[in-house]
């Protein structure tokens, strides 16, 4: 059986609830929209060989306080807190999605603390993502998987959200995207999640959102001495490929590697390559 832990970790004037699972070297993962959906999503072989330590965001899941005026710098500056309160030297830190933000901000602002970054259907570039996914989609999308999009949308829109908490209307809206997510039109995303993640819907209009409109690390990212492996969906809408295949060369010890099956969840999508990509990166840093 795996062990687990849990614990509270003060940074500043708030908890941050530290979930641990696995053995090994550890990897930081943060997440403003639960743990649950990554312990689904992540292979538990991987935790054979590492610790994952989930560290929720201000204000979600477990940990106290408010993401009101989070950027990912500022959730950045709060990992390389835990990192050192965890009596974690040099740390590697993973991030899937939006959490990919965080951690190419950890090794660009905390270089000394930062032995790597992993960023996983992310993008340096925010500001662009949705345009460059949406155009790609409407070039090359086919007429089925564009009418389970409208299908998706309109049952959505046709839902009664009058008894729903708002942390449960964000993740409607955002399951019914599920084909710019996901590359297999048939899989059950809901189950993924494990109930409604706590703070998600503040979590996105606070952080998720405006950083949409507004972050890009790519003018910094050859300030980034660790190495940083970027794992993307080729089918992936929301975070797509093509911001990393042209930001990639910028990075000193960067590598880019896309999975042709995959959209927004590589890890899920194609597990195995995903985790022997993943094992293979992280025993290069030994």
């Amino acid at each position: 059986m795996t062990e687990t832990t849990s614990r509270f970790v003060r940074v500043g004037d708030v908890e941050l609830h530290v979930f641990t699972e696995g053995s090994g070297p550890p990897i930081l993962v943060p997440t403003g929209g639960g743990i649950e959906f990554y312990r689904r999503t992540f292979s538990r072989r991987l935790l054979d060989a590492h610790s994952f330590v989930y560290v929720e965001m201000r204000g979600t899941g477990r940990s106290t306080g408010t993401p009101e005026g989070s950027t990912y710098a500022t959730l950045a500056d709060d990992i390389d807190v835990v990192r050192d309160k965890l009596g974690i030297d040099r740390a590697v830190v993973m991030g899937h999605s939006n959490h990919g933000g965080i951690a190419l901000e950890f090794g660009f602002r905390h270089p000394e603390h930062a032995a790597a970054v992993v960023s996983v259907a992310s993008v340096p570039d925010f500001s662009r993502a949705m345009s460059v996914g949406i155009a790609r989609w409407e070039a090359e999308a086919n007429a089925q998987k564009k009418e389970l999009l409208a299908q998706k949308q309109a049952e959505f829109h046709a839902l009664d959200t009058s008894a729903m908490d708002a942390d449960e209307v964000v993740l409607r809206q955002y399951l019914a995207l599920h084909p710019l997510v996901w590359n297999d039109p048939a899989l059950d995303a809901g189950a993924l999640w494990g109930g409604v993640p706590k703070g998600f819907a503040r979590y996105m209009q606070s952080v998720i959102l405006p950083e949409a409109e507004r972050w890009s690390l790519v003018p910094s990212l050859g300030k980034i001495p660790c190495p940083v492996l970027a794992l993307s969906g080729l089918y992936d809408y929301v975070c797509p490929v093509e911001l990393w295949a042209e930001a990639s060369k910028k990075l000193p010890r960067g590598r880019l590697d896309i999975f042709e099956q995959s959209g927004h969840n590589p890890q899920f999508e194609e597990p195995a390559r995903f985790d022997a990509v993943l094992l293979e990166f992280l025993r290069t840093l030994s």
